[in-house]
């Protein structure tokens, strides 16, 4: 696959973090956000948890740089706005907080996106 500088990727990355969700893990808002900063997050979760993912993250398939670019473009914003702007009310629910911003970028798109007609 081509890499190319889109966020492509990003719906599966948001659907491993659902899976580690769901089996219990969590990371904490302030961990989550420093790898915003450090512009790693997707490194530091897929190499945390490899076991647990189903899709490879290791920079061969998906463009890591563009994905955690995105993430780290909202580094300064979010702190003290996490409950407010996202919802996220425990500092366990760092991993929310990355879903939560995937979903803002969804939001913000959602107007290029149009559903295939149906066939009558």
């Amino acid at each position: 696959m081509d890499i190319d500088n889109s966020l492509k990727g990003m719906g599966l990355f948001c659907m491993e973090i659902l899976h580690l969700v769901s089996i219990g893990k969590t990371e904490t808002i302030d961990e989550v956000e420093k790898h915003f900063e450090k512009q790693d997050i997707i490194e530091y979760i897929y190499n945390k948890y490899k076991p647990h993912f189903f899709i490879n993250f290791d920079c061969g398939v998906y463009n890591n740089k563009v994905l955690n670019e995105y993430f780290y473009n909202y580094s300064s914003y979010i702190p003290g706005r996490e409950q407010s702007k996202y919802g996220i009310e425990n500092e366990n629910d760092g991993l929310l907080l990355i879903v939560s911003l995937v979903m803002d970028a969804f939001e913000h798109n959602a107007i290029y996106i149009k559903l295939p007609e149906a066939d009558v």
